[in-house]
């Protein structure tokens, strides 16, 4: 054997030895589940994902940073509601055997709100409605012991979960009504709007097998200018916005809805502006301001247009306090940490926008930061 040759069989036993030694060394890396801290504001965005409907996703994001922190599979167009006591998420959604055939199974599912891991899975009907997530389509009690989602088939009922017990209490119907708006006051009240511009107030049994209804006069008009569904709780009253931009105060906490006044947005002042979007208004409950996506030249059918504004209104008195001009934004929320802070949706870029509101300014907004995430983000939420 030449010197050469010697020379490159003692390295490549050096390289093998070395080797060796190094894989002796590697210890099993240990696998971990990391943690979304409870005390780190988060951003919840719901998409439906329409064009792979079956696929829908949460994405949950730094409320602060807009950091991507987790996500969360929805399945076939699954509603999300965010209980009280911060802990959980709860989901609702519909599996098929074949993917978008066959057999089709509906869950409740919860998911510790930290790790995301699915703790619990509650069957339901297969009656559920399969719609644009909006959050009166699964709402929660106010102790959250029981969970109300919405059924269309396309008759229209109520599931009552009792969350307690892990499982459906009733199925309640509420022909001609849409959507649950949870009283703060009972915990065995919830009311729907109808149809008629009636709204119907269920009060369950302590158990929540049955429910007695009591319906109200009507309090608005369906065919001359509809309500959006989407709603602000405001105290014991709820804020409803009309499609020609007439802000309601509805007090939802007796046997019977009340109606307790009414203002126009947009009185005034040029440019038929009307409010426009799927989660069209926010509410910052102090002082009492409320957020309303704006675009001009409104008209009948214009109710789902991207907004051009952000416009901040003394829930109170009506009054105009600012304008600001904003992404064409269709979804909106106010953050609940810090200074007011708003989360917007943009479905033409598919992005979140996060705004800061400057009290000494009328609560004008200024953009501040803006994450890609998504692809047909409907509902927003932020804790």
């Amino acid at each position: 054997m030449g010197r050469v040759a010697t020379l490159l069989l003692v390295a490549a036993v050096a390289a093998v030895g070395g080797a060796q030694a190094a894989a002796q060394e590697l210890k099993p890396e240990e696998v971990t589940v990391a943690r979304i801290p409870a005390d780190t504001p988060k951003v919840y965005l719901a998409d439906i994902a329409i064009n792979h409907i079956v696929d829908g996703r949460l994405y949950i994001l730094d409320a602060g940073t807009l950091r991507f922190l987790g996500l969360v599979g929805t399945g076939f167009a699954g509603t999300m509601y965010l209980p009280h006591h911060g802990g959980e998420i709860y989901t609702a959604t519909t599996y098929y055997a074949k993917l978008t055939r066959g057999e089709r199974l509906d869950l409740l599912e919860v998911r510790d709100a930290s790790t995301l891991e699915l703790k619990a899975e509650i069957p339901l009907p297969n009656t559920r409605a399969q719609a644009l997530n909006y959050r009166p389509l699964m709402q929660g009690s106010a102790d959250d012991r029981f969970v109300f989602i919405q059924n269309a088939t396309p008759g229209t009922s109520i599931t009552v979960v009792d969350m307690k017990a892990g499982k459906v209490s009733a199925e309640i119907s509420n022909d001609g009504c849409y959507g649950t708006y949870p009283a703060a006051g009972n915990p065995l009240r919830y009311v729907t709007i109808c149809g008629d511009g009636s709204f119907g107030t269920y009060t369950l049994a302590a158990d929540g097998t049955s429910a007695e209804r009591r319906a109200s006069t009507p309090l608005f008009d369906p065919d001359e200018d509809p309500l959006f569904i989407h709603a602000e709780r405001a105290g014991d009253d709820w804020l409803f916005v009309s499609f020609a931009g007439t802000v309601y105060r509805i007090n939802l906490e007796g046997e019977t809805a009340r109606l307790v006044g009414t203002f126009p947005l947009a009185g005034g002042v040029e440019g038929s502006w009307r409010p426009g979007g799927y989660q069209p208004i926010a509410y910052l409950p102090t002082p009492g301001v409320l957020f309303v996506l704006m675009h001009s030249g409104g008209a009948e059918g214009s109710h789902k247009n991207p907004a051009e504004e952000i416009w901040a209104v003394d829930a109170k008195t009506g009054k105009l306090l600012s304008r600001s001009p904003c992404a064409p934004l269709t979804s909106l929320t106010v953050g609940s940490a810090g200074t007011p802070t708003l989360f917007g949706i943009n479905p033409i870029d598919a992005t979140v926008v996060r705004y800061q509101a400057d009290p000494a300014a009328g609560f004008a907004v200024g953009e501040r930061e803006v994450e890609q995430v998504g692809e047909a983000v409907v509902q927003v939420e932020a804790d």
